[in-house]
């Protein structure tokens, strides 16, 4: 498939040419960014044929059968639209879009012209979170209740640096980083949110944008998720910390580097039971917790946002041929869209809202 990557910044270095480099059916054949230096660099580390300052002139020329976009968020709807007439395919990196109202219209732009359209939410397809969401599904640890998941960084808006289009976003945290961990929890039910009631407290008032979230998520037979993202803790970062309680078993997912060592005791029957625990991985770890004892259920040895996204890729060759599911879907991602700004509007009004 002639892939084009627009976007040339970190997230296409670090994610998207990688993740093309290692699937045999994609063909890098051109990307585009505004940056000369960028252009330059990228092209000689990944061998990239043809580089373009003008995305639009690119898609012309080249005419990819794929598109990835990786730009900043307020250029993913017209690029969106501009791949899809051009008769690409097209993968956006989350956030999809500005608006729910420019989500529509980009979905109906892609069923007009009969092309696929989907966002880059990659998690779900890490090996972690995969071995979790099969072990539910299949039984092996009862009914799923309860989700806790949190984000703990000192990594402030600031810390990007002026130049960056994250440290001007007044809806930063959620928005930006929301995606992966609500399609996560989604998936993990199975279903969307009842309703969401959230806090966005101004913590630090050095920071016009939501650097401190909890939300609360509602879903059917009531189970629940809370979400926090804190990106102004003090404490030893954690990327994603996942707990994922079921009826027969806990099962704790980790994303980033896990390092622990040690005795844990945990109260079984009455008693404290002694359990050894050693990990030491790069890229993520899930464990089953029950009786006392833990296990390793997957783990990542290195970091996988590339591996997770060529999974996402090669699923997206296969959609609408019967092999992908709901929530691989385009209305999806709007749905989680959905979602964040749910989250957002029950900040600002107090209320819980309704989805």
């Amino acid at each position: 498939m002639r892939t084009a990557v627009i976007g040339l910044g970190k997230v296409a270095e670090r994610i998207h040419l990688p993740a093309c480099k290692s699937v045999s059916e994609i063909e890098l054949i051109a990307a585009s960014d505004t940056s000369e230096e960028r252009r330059r660099s990228m092209k000689e580390q990944f061998s990239i044929p043809n580089v373009y300052a003008d995305s639009l002139e690119m898609l012309e020329k080249e005419k990819p059968e794929i598109v990835i976009i990786g730009t900043p968020p307020e250029f993913h709807k017209d690029l969106c639209l501009a791949a899809l007439r051009s008769g690409a395919n097209v993968l956006c990196e989350k956030p999809f879009v500005l608006t729910l109202e420019d989500a529509d219209e980009v979905i109906a732009e892609a069923r007009r012209v009969g092309k696929k359209l989907a966002v880059n939410t990659q998690y779900r397809y890490m090996s972690t979170y995969k071995a979790a969401r099969e072990g539910i599904a299949s039984g092996e640890f009862g009914n799923l209740y309860f989700i806790n998941c949190w984000q703990q960084m000192y990594h402030p808006p600031a810390f990007e640096g002026a130049e960056s289009w994250r440290s001007s976003l007044k809806q930063s945290t959620l928005y930006e980083f929301g995606s992966h961990p609500i399609d996560l929890i989604c998936t993990f039910f199975g279903e969307l949110p009842i309703d969401v009631y959230a806090n966005i407290p101004r913590v630090n008032p050095d920071y016009d944008s939501d650097v401190f979230v909890q939300m609360t998520l509602r879903f059917s037979k009531d189970r629940l998720a809370n979400l926090v993202l804190n990106r102004v803790s003090h404490a030893p970062e954690k990327y994603l910390e996942m707990r994922l309680d079921c009826q027969k078993a806990s099962i704790r997912i980790s994303l980033g580097g896990v390092a622990r060592a040690g005795i844990e005791l945990s109260r079984h029957k009455g008693a404290n039971r002694p359990a050894f625990r050693m990990s030491f991985v790069k890229g993520g770890e899930a464990r089953v917790e029950s009786g006392g004892s833990t296990r390793v259920l997957a783990q990542e040895r290195n970091p996988a946002f590339a591996s997770a996204t060529a999974s996402h890729l090669r699923t997206f060759f296969k959609s609408g041929e019967g092999q992908g599911t709901e929530f691989d879907t385009i209305e999806h991602a709007k749905n989680v869209l959905r979602v964040i700004f749910a989250g957002y509007e029950s900040a600002r009004t107090g209320q819980i809202v309704k989805l």
